[in-house]
């Protein structure tokens, strides 16, 4: 009886502590996060492939990919720029919740990117499917 007192008062304790963290990290996902701008975001809804498509019209030098409330095993991304020009990048990695790929340097002088392809594959399958967000700057 006292071991599953203790056992439901941390519990508790644990719950309210991943309460209290909660609003710090979303704070940190704002819309222009040092020089990096959101362009566009999708719910990726467990298929292997999706596309972003994004508004173009402006010159971006670098972009990245950010997994925000689910972690997410991007294999790679395919920029499609708006001369009809792509770009290949193949990550291989685990994005955790709350983190982002490497700054990728789009090849040629500041490109207009029109859309992008996301290949992935959940890490785990869960009801909060992960929300992508692609930022450039």
């Amino acid at each position: 009886m006292v071991m599953n007192k203790r056992l439901i008062l941390g519990l508790a304790g644990a719950a309210a502590a991943l309460t209290a963290v909660t609003p710090a990290a979303a704070q940190q996902w704002r819309w222009n996060e040092g020089n990096w701008r959101t362009i566009g975001t999708t719910r990726v809804d467990g298929r292997d492939r999706d596309v972003v498509q994004l508004p173009g019209f402006t010159r971006q030098r670098e972009i990245r990919v950010c997994a925000l409330n689910a972690p997410l095993r991007l294999r790679a991304f395919d920029i499609r720029f708006a001369n009809g020009g792509r770009q290949d990048v193949n990550t291989r990695s685990v994005l955790e919740a709350g983190t982002c790929t490497r700054a990728v340097d789009l090849r040629g002088n500041r490109r207009d990117v029109a859309s992008v392809s996301l290949r992935y594959e959940p890490v785990a399958y869960r009801a909060n499917r992960p929300l992508v967000r692609i930022q450039v700057r």
